[in-house]
């Protein structure tokens, strides 16, 4: 008989969870190690610091979720969370405001805080049999082979107790343990320097502030976004479970943070483009504490798959790998696009087994991550203060702020006033992770939208583009913009030939 097959993953947050599921169905033992003891309700954590705020899935994240744990939105919305078949939902801009805009109904994701998202999916991985919890364990260090080509366990110690230390065997260690990951600490430790990586002084923060709902309000998703030419913070305001509502108040760049003072955080709402919209709002609610603000001074993306030393037996992924900027919801999608990626892998090496298969799956994460990567990294960067460091450089910058600025005006004039939402709709499906940006900036769309009558936002995008003959206006993207080499599977293909934007 056969030795068993274990994988160990590090970290029991959402992306841990995400990746025990994904590994149960190629190994025989699953172990998420966790330095928490779980709560036995739906509460935060100490160890995940920004759980306290609002958390939502992309609904790229949500079908691969919902296909590793079949119908846990429903459960959620079971238990009091929000769906988004019943959700309207406001955006405004410098350019107006669009209201009752409805996403497409083929998506179904709760609202819900973190807590219990994480708490609804941890359940559904103890149902699992080949997968168990070691909680209240730290990892000091990985585990070598003889020949020091292969990473084959991991050394724990207890935080609490006897404070016991332990050598846990595996056939694949997975790093999700966040932003707080060792993983550069174990790799010196065993010989191995990784490259520089990027870095995204971001200086960014936001505060939060639940409120409870006393009287009778719409089930309304409220975005506003953010202005950094005039200084404008972004807001988003959204309704949990149990009838309460969060509201974000956000900006980067290090320039005077969201206030965590009740009275100054009431009056910095009022300077949100949808400050009357949430004012009124506020007549029905009732604040449930003072806000709380969480800051990063940095979003890093490492890439180890330019290691050719990486050992196998290891990988990494979620903020440990590449940690982004929260207020654009990205992280959770990620995380699940990055573990879905990891099971391909595993599938092709189960028929077709190749050395280093390790670094092909950090290669195809890579990939698969630099959309979201691109987009938050550009949207920072018009703040102020906010740069890109490292031995890497991010394409198409300028280039993209300002297609972007003519693409919002344009989606926003049209769904105003010809009621028209092709380019909402576009728009949406991008950020959502969905339609590859390279779908987006091409000469097609260019053509759609550079029509403004001359306007500021247009003459900005003619002068990057240099190029004023529309014949050579592709050839101008593709060498200015980044490379989007993405993999889509069935799935998503089927989505996007499926859906059609709403007229």
């Amino acid at each position: 008989m056969s030795e068993a097959k274990r994988a160990l993953v590090i970290g029991g947050g959402i992306a841990g969870l995400i990746t025990a599921r994904m590994l149960a169905d190629y190994y025989d033992e699953v172990y998420v190690i966790e330095r928490d003891e779980f709560p036995l309700d739906p509460d935060n954590r100490q160890g995940v610091p920004q759980s306290f705020h609002p958390h939502r899935v992309q609904p790229r994240g949500a079908l691969i979720m919902e296909r590793y744990f079949p119908g846990y939105n429903d459960e959620l919305i079971q238990m009091g969370a929000v769906s988004s078949h019943d959700e309207q939902f406001l955006i405004a801009n410098r350019y107006g405001t669009l209201v009752n805009q409805e996403a497409p109904s083929s998506f179904k994701i709760a609202s819900c805080s973190r807590a219990l998202l994480e708490w609804v999916l941890r359940k559904r991985i103890q149902n699992i049999p080949q997968i168990r919890f070691l909680t209240s364990k730290e990892v000091t260090g990985l585990i070598l082979s003889e020949d020091e080509r292969a990473v084959t366990g991991v050394y724990t110690k207890e935080r609490s107790g006897e404070k016991k230390e332990e050598q846990i065997p595996a056939n694949m260690v997975i790093d999700a343990s966040g932003r707080s990951s060792k993983i550069i600490r174990w790799l010196n430790k065993i010989g191995l320097t990784a490259p520089k990586p990027e870095v995204l002084k971001v200086s960014l923060g936001y505060s939060t502030r639940y409120y409870k709902i006393i009287g009778s309000i719409p089930n309304e998703w409220v975005m506003s976004d953010s202005d950094p030419e005039q200084g404008i913070r972004a807001g988003i305001f959204t309704r949990i479970e149990d009838d309460i509502v969060g509201l974000i108040l956000f900006n980067a760049g290090g320039d005077e943070y969201p206030s965590t003072q009740p009275e100054e955080f009431q009056e910095q709402i009022k300077h949100l483009f949808a400050g009357d919209k949430i004012v009124g709002l506020m007549e029905q609610l009732e604040p449930l504490q003072g806000p709380r603000g969480y800051r990063i001074s940095e979003s890093i993306r490492q890439h180890f798959e330019l290691m050719e030393n990486w050992p196998s037996g290891l990988l990494v992924l979620g903020d440990a790998l590449c940690g982004f900027d929260p207020i654009h919801g990205q992280g959770i999608t990620v995380a699940a696009i990055e573990a879905e990626t990891i099971g391909k892998c595993l599938e092709e090496q189960r028929i077709q087994p190749e050395l280093q298969f390790e670094r092909k799956a950090l290669q195809r994460m890579q990939q698969a991550i630099e959309p979201a990567w691109w987009l938050s990294s550009v949207a920072d960067m018009r703040w102020k203060g906010v740069k890109h460091g490292g031995p890497f450089e991010l394409k198409g910058v300028t280039l993209g702020q300002k297609y972007i600025n003519l693409f919002t005006k344009q989606a926003m004039k049209k769904a105003d006033q010809e009621k028209d939402n092709q380019l909402f709709f576009m728009q949406f499906m991008m950020n959502a992770l969905i339609l590859p940006p390279s779908e987006y900036f091409k000469k097609e769309v260019l053509d759609m939208i550079l029509d403004d009558n001359g306007s500021k936002e247009e003459m900005e995008l003619r002068a990057e583009l240099v190029e004023q003959d529309p014949d050579w206006f592709q050839q101008k993207l593709n060498e200015t913009l980044p490379i989007f080499e993405l993999e889509y599977d069935e799935h998503i293909k089927k989505l996007l030939e499926s859906l059609q934007p709403a007229r």
